[in-house]
This record gives structure tokens, sequence and C-alpha cells, in this order.
């Protein structure tokens, strides 16, 4: 069964998931309301005036339900800093209440966190979710929150793209378009699958309009595996210069890791970072149909050009 919604409420919405959902909703006519905790941050990132806007912090449950009334659904594109991690479970439980209390359907917008360790490959949904890191866990705690109370989970791999300002490909591009070597986690051989985020947006806004999908969790592919060596040819065919790659490995890692704070908590997940990974789409594709995705060509191109253009 195909649903429609009167208004999405889509929380963390001045995040790069959240400004890319409500681009793709606004897209298909589907009334969005905007919600973050700065004002400021809300009209940066939606000037427009047909999208309605609301300043809350989820972790004040009754600032939360206000900001959700009069919306059937809501979206979770909450992403917390390194040293708030621990609150994405308090965040989910304050959703969960407040769409228990209303009675909107809700989405999250995960990553796949929640099965580190990882054990085998391609990551699919039957992948064991238990052990692991802190962030892991933590990750996985609110997810389960969440799906008790009927929410469907969409797990994200890293993602890159316009208005991104952090991820494990994110930050070599900035290095590349400052015409400085890409820093990169493990060795430039290794093949990782990344997703551009209005590609993963569009494919949440089809799952959220599947009945189907509440309740379940699912595992988001994204343009296919690829290598630091490769991003680099494809970077330097669109800068117009040689783009070169600064791998660097665990031991190193922790060396710089030593004086850098963001680093030494990431630290936790570089045993991940630095294998191979690539994701099974096979359930995703039942429910929703094969789904293309942009190429990785045309992603960096605009990525760049975003990043160029100060976004």
């Amino acid at each position: 069964m195909t649903l429609s919604f009167e208004k999405v409420a889509v929380l963390g919405a001045t995040g790069p998931t959240g400004r890319a959902l409500a681009a793709e909703l606004r897209r298909r006519a589907v009334p969005v309301r905007a919600v973050a905790r700065r004002r400021d941050g809300l009209e940066a990132a939606f000037p427009e005036a047909e999208t309605e806007k609301a300043v809350a912090d989820a972790l004040d449950l009754d600032a939360l339900k206000v900001s959700l009334d009069g919306c059937d659904s809501v979206v979770d594109c909450i992403g917390l800093p390194a040293d708030q991690m621990a609150d994405h479970p308090k965040t989910a439980h304050n959703i969960a209440e407040a769409v228990r209390e209303n009675g909107a359907r809700c989405l999250q917008v995960s990553s796949y966190w929640c099965y580190i360790p990882i054990v085998r490959l391609p990551v699919a949904e039957t992948h064991p979710r238990s052990g692991g890191p802190p962030w892991a866990q933590l990750r996985r705690e609110a997810e389960d929150i969440l799906r008790d109370a009927g929410a469907a989970i969409v797990h994200l791999p890293d993602f890159f793209g316009p208005h991104v300002h952090t991820s494990t490909l994110q930050v070599p591009l900035r290095d590349a378009v400052a015409g400085r070597p890409m820093s990169w986690i493990g060795g430039a051989d290794v093949e990782r699958d990344y997703i551009y985020v209005p590609d993963a947006m569009r494919i949440a806004a089809d799952v959220m309009t599947n009945e189907d999908a509440y309740g379940e969790d699912w595992v988001v592919p994204g343009s296919g595996p690829i290598s630091a060596a490769r991003v680099a040819a494809i970077l330097s065919g669109i800068l117009g210069r040689t783009v070169k790659v600064r791998a660097a490995g665990p031991f190193v890692l922790r060396l710089v890791s030593l004086f850098n704070r963001d680093l030494r908590g990431f630290m936790q997940l570089v045993p991940t970072y630095v294998r191979p990974i690539r994701y099974d789409g096979a359930k995703l594709d039942g429910l929703t149909g094969p789904t293309p995705r942009t190429s990785y060509e045309d992603a960096l191109a605009i990525t760049v050009r975003s990043i160029t253009e100060g976004e």
C-alpha cells in the first residue's frame, strides 16, 4: 500500500540528509516542516517561504511534541557530533514517545554502524547486530527504540554531496579542491561503497511511502565500491590537475590522534574503515524496485562544484 502524507516533519533538517530530504519532498509537492535547534540555521538552509520552520531540540520532549503537531510523518535525520553521540538514544526515546502520542509514521535515517563489527560481506539486514565499539552500540540502541515504536530504519553507507561538512569521503574531496593530497583512511586500493546524499534521500522518500517498510530495517547500497585511487583519477579529470592520495593505516592514524581530539574518538571505527565494504540491496529492491544511483563521475563533479562555491 502506498502512503501519502499531509505534512512531513524533518528533524535535524539543517544537516545534509535533512536538507536533501526536504528538497526531495518539495520536489514531490509534499508539505515539509523543517525542525532544528537553531532559528538562524533554519533560515539559512530554508530561505524559501514555502518550507515551514520550527525550532526545537529533540532532547526537550515538550518542545519536540509542539514541533510535530499536525504532522502525520516524522523523519529523524539527526546527526550528532562525536562528543554528543550518547544523546542519540535520548532523542530516539523522545521521538518515539511523540509519534506514539500523535500517531505519525516515523522513519529514521541511520548508518551501517549498528552492524559493526562487520563479519561478512555484503552487509545485509540479516547481518549480526551485537558488540562493537561505543558509537556502534549507541546507534544500535537508538534504532531499536524507534523500530519498537513502529519506525522504518534506513541504513546508509558513508555519504558525500552538497552541504556535507565531514565524512570519510567528503573530507578527502575538500582536500583535493584545496590543492592538497586526499587524506584517506586505509590503503588507496581498498574499495568501499559510498552514497551520494540526494540519491540516499530519494530512496528514503520512496521507503517512507510504503506501508510495508515500517517496523523494518533497510540497507541502502551506494553507487558501488570504489577505491581512493579511482576517486583521485576522477577528481584529476574534474579539476584538470593531478590529485594525489595520502593514505594512512591504523598505526599512523593512532599517532596523529594523539594531537587530534576528533580523530581520537573516531579511532574506535578505524578497524572497520580500513577494510573493504559493500552492501546487499536485495531486500530494498523488493520493496521499492531497483533504483538508479548517480555515477561517481557525475556526483563527484556536482560535489566539487558545491565545495568550490562554499556550500
